[in-house]
């Protein structure tokens, strides 16, 4: 009995390192891009063919509508220059890469903003 709660173990943290290995986590790559004269900490993000930036803002904020739109705002702002075919729904037929904003610094952009209007 032990002997197999062992194995099943085993085989969940195997699972767990092949997920990890393939999570797109591991190929972002940070870089400084300058957008509207404003030096703002982006990432280069690998968009698997078939995944949209709309579902890409579902996935970071899955409970707020507003950050979703914000986070497509300003990843089409980003990749305006390099990808001007991009939209929240475009769907690319094999895999791509674009910049997204850092997730930190844009809730700090988006506090700041949402302070402005009050």
């Amino acid at each position: 009995m032990k002997t197999y709660q062992v194995r099943q173990q085993i085989i969940m943290l195997a699972l767990s390192l092949i997920a990890f290995l393939h999570s797109p986590l591991l190929f972002a790559e940070t870089s400084d891009e300058s957008v509207n004269g404003d030096e703002q900490y982006t990432v280069d993000w690998p968009l698997p063919a078939g995944e949209t930036v709309r579902d890409l803002a579902g996935l970071f904020y899955p409970k707020n509508q507003r950050m979703q739109q914000y986070f497509i705002a300003e990843t089409i702002k980003l990749n305006r220059e390099a990808q001007p075919e991009l939209h929240p729904s475009t769907i690319f037929s094999q895999d791509n890469v674009i910049l997204i904003p850092n997730i930190k610094e844009l809730a700090k952009k988006n506090a700041r903003r949402v302070s402005r209007r009050n």
